[in-house]
């Protein structure tokens, strides 16, 4: 029976000689995986050579086809648990069995069986075999008692008869709370653990995940799914309607790369290339197929400078998806998105926008994190409802050009933010029956136009003859970050249970609603719509 998850990552501590042996069993797991690969690919060309394989894929779709296919793949050892046996005789052959459990292995052969399948049935590319160059990137196990273990009474990490040090700050409370049971002094079970490498600033850094049983501990007081939000995305920045907070939010402020270093070290790589390797590049200076290049230390130094600043990069771009997911999730328990095909974002004009913003895993990261605070999503189709083509006021659908950023209200003289009008057509649509609603559209915007028209998202400007001119291409208002849409909110309180200050209450008050609040009874205070 499945139980309820979480993940805790902890910094290991190690010195040289232990980085080269971790390193070293890194090497010999991504050996491995390459060698049940290379055996897993060879059975499943043998397996489509089958005659009984072709018959099967011309019969229509039922039991018959099903179980024709399951007799192949059981015959041509193509199961997870003949992967398993593969690795077990490739881990015995190579004379190097003590350097990794048992269960390790089975899951490197997990995951080549998790790639394979996927492969059998269209559902992704060929898998490719893992250089040493890259390599694997983690090792993880299938239970707390053989092979990687934590014993948690001495902070350390247990594996293969050697123990490494794992740092764990007893002045965080996050991480006590997580790793005891609530109103208790015995710990979580530790379901399994994973061992991670990470490049930082030039050097391997180890991580242990502990997957532990249960709930993580409540971070952030979250709202209730009575409450809902719906969003208008776009590349870098989310336009957002709710009754406490009508505006556009930037996804990922801060977390941009400098492009014009990057440009310089990648110039300085190549030029390190050509110098180096005057015979792998042909008179017009293309690179020779098939030639090995000498990469230099200084070349190794460029290398690792490049990948250090997209690594801060990421980090930041993610930090800062979880303030503005948790900033959302404390706006309402039920959201509402637009969808959308961000590869076809990225096939258009938009790429570049949206590797900064990160978008697309910001939805991944919001979806999970709902999930887990008993909070929803749901995707609606912009097919249906046209929420940048609506006007309310005429009920028609106007196509409009990507360049035009102001929607006019019906016949008068006030124009919204293009963006702000398709979350607010959102938050008011029938999502079941995929339909609008009109008089509820026009009484919601009534009842926040002034407010919007205060942040310029609803403009209409007299000229000097007192008539009201074009505002179609009118400047827009800036997106907020998510610590000025707090402070807007909130009044610069934070939504962190440990404590909950709040507006217009006194200390003594807040200290008691503190105590009595919970995840899922959260009063929500009205303010900004």
């Amino acid at each position: 029976m499945k139980t309820q998850t979480f993940i805790l990552e902890l910094p290991v501590k190690v010195d040289d000689s232990e980085v080269q042996t971790i390193l070293r069993k890194f090497e010999y797991a991504r050996q491995l995986y390459n060698a049940v690969l290379g055996s897993a690919l060879g059975r499943l060309h043998q397996m489509r050579q089958d005659i009984r394989w072709k018959e099967a894929r011309e019969l229509p779709k039922g039991k018959d086809r099903s179980a024709l296919f399951r007799e192949l793949v059981r015959q041509y050892r193509l199961t997870e648990y003949d992967l398993h046996a593969t690795v077990a005789r490739h881990r015995c052959g190579s004379g190097r069995k003590s350097e990794l459990g048992i269960n390790e292995t089975q899951k490197i052969a997990t995951r080549v069986y998790q790639g394979i399948h996927r492969y059998q049935l269209g559902l992704g590319g060929r898998p490719r075999f893992k250089s040493a160059s890259r390599g694997l990137h983690s090792i993880e196990g299938k239970t707390n008692t053989t092979g990687l273990k934590f014993k948690i009474e001495k902070s350390v990490l247990d594996w293969c008869r050697h123990d490494y040090r794992v740092l764990i700050d007893p002045d965080d409370e996050y991480i006590q709370r997580a790793l005891r049971k609530d109103g208790e002094n015995e710990f979580k079970r530790i379901k399994y653990c994973r061992l991670k490498r990470k490049m930082i600033k030039g050097r391997q850094r180890f991580f242990v995940d502990l997957i532990l049983e249960g709930s993580a501990p409540i971070k952030h007081v979250y709202a209730p799914v009575t409450e809902r939000l719906s969003i208008d995305p776009g590349p870098q920045e989310i336009a957002v309607f709710s009754d406490r907070f009508a505006g556009k939010i930037k996804v990922a402020p801060t977390a941009q790369v400098d492009e014009a270093k990057i440009r310089r070290i990648q110039r300085s790589m190549d030029r390190s290339l050509r110098k180096n390797n005057p015979s792998a590049y042909q008179g017009n200076g293309t690179l020779t197929k098939g030639a090995k290049l000498k990469k230099t230390k200084g070349y190794q130094k460029r290398a690792n400078k490049l990948r250090e600043c997209h690594r801060v990069a990421s980090a930041t771009r993610r930090c800062e998806h979880g303030k503005v997911i948790n900033l959302l999730l404390s706006l309402a328990g039920d959201i509402r998105v637009e969808k959308n095909t961000w590869k076809a974002f990225q096939r258009g004009h938009f790429g570049k926008s949206l590797g900064k913003s990160g978008i697309s895993g910001f939805f991944e990261h919001l979806r999970s994190k709902a999930e887990s605070a008993g909070s929803k999503v749901v995707e609606v189709s912009p097919y249906q409802l046209k929420l940048s083509q609506y006007d309310p006021y005429t009920e028609m659908c106007t196509k409009k050009s990507l360049n035009q950023r102001w929607h006019r209200l019906g016949e008068t003289n006030e124009w919204i933010q293009r963006d702000i009008m398709s979350a607010l057509l959102l938050q008011c649509a029938d999502i079941e029956q995929e339909k609008h609603d009109p008089p509820k559209i026009k009484k919601t915007l009534e009842g926040a136009k002034q407010l919007l028209r205060d942040a310029g998202y609803v403009i209409g400007k007299p000229s000097s003859n007192g008539n009201f001119y074009d505002c179609a291409f009118a400047p827009e208002p800036q997106a907020l970050t998510p610590e000025k849409v707090r402070l807007e909110i909130l009044c610069g309180s934070s939504d962190s249970h440990l404590p909950l200050l709040l507006r217009d209450v006194s200390q003594q008050e807040a200290d008691e609603k503190a105590n009595t609040w919970s995840k899922e009874t959260f009063p929500l205070q009205r303010g900004v719509v």
